[in-house]
């Protein structure tokens, strides 16, 4: 089970993983023989085969009408894999300067630059944990109170997506009403979420999110308190709006 893990960190279907193993350890077989072995349809097979064939893992000769497999050597797997790996190298140059190119005219700017400056300065006069993403959802600030809590430093999670403090104990339809609020333009706000600090330790605060619109620009902000404190986060939450308002005008 081990060795199909690995095959498949390299880039292959359970089921390729599990019929060339099947292979090597038959030598050289009918397509019965290997499917019988992984306990698959011959048709299935065959399909693998074929495909594990393309990509020279696989090869076969044929006697007396009859066609034998034969799985070839393990170094071919880690030959494949450092082409697959020359190629997106290759063309890692390109796919950046594609997404720098949708970026820069929306994300790079001064106004985009101002409207972050001033969600900052809201940020760190707050007594709550205060984290601001973009429209990518890629953290772009997180106040001292919000660090402190979770026990990172800005630079540890800027550009990351929040959803590495998941703690797995939210229940997936506190996510899912989440992302139907604030698709709509909606506050969500929530005492179900559970996050994760650093240190792996979990804590459950009330949770508000809000997106903010500037321009063409969606930044969403969320803030951390007590449960008993919704008076305090929507008095918060006023403030980053009407900011907001005098941003735009």
């Amino acid at each position: 089970m081990q060795n199909q893990k690995v095959i498949e960190q390299l880039g292959y279907s359970p089921k390729q993983a599990k019929v060339y193993l099947a292979s090597l350890g038959l030598g050289e077989a009918h397509i019965s023989d290997i499917a019988s072995k992984v306990k698959m349809p011959r048709s299935t097979v065959q399909v693998i085969v074929d495909e594990l064939h393309k990509d020279g893992l696989m090869n076969f000769y044929v006697m007396r009408r009859y066609k034998y497999w034969i799985a070839e050597k393990p170094e071919v797997l880690l030959a494949n894999f450092q082409k697959r790996e020359k190629v997106m190298k290759n063309a890692l140059p390109k796919l950046a300067a594609l997404r720098f190119e949708a970026r820069k005219g929306n994300k790079y700017d001064k106004n985009y630059k101002k409207s972050i400056d001033t969600f900052r300065t809201i940020a760190d006069a707050s007594l709550q944990a205060v984290l601001i993403t973009n429209s990518d959802a890629e953290i772009e600030y997180a106040n001292t109170v919000w660090l402190k809590q979770f026990g990172y430093s800005l630079n540890e999670v800027r550009g990351e997506n929040p959803h590495i403090f998941k703690s797995g104990k939210t229940p997936q339809s506190v996510y899912e009403k989440m992302w139907s609020a604030l698709s709509q333009g909606k506050m969500f706000q929530s005492d179900e979420i559970v996050d994760k600090r650093k240190d792996g330790t979990d804590f459950n605060l009330l949770t508000t999110i809000f997106p903010v619109k500037h321009g063409n620009r969606t930044f969403y902000i969320q803030i951390l308190d007590d449960i008993t404190e919704k008076k305090r986060v929507e008095k918060l939450s006023r403030s980053f709006m009407l900011i907001n308002e005098a941003i735009a005008e």
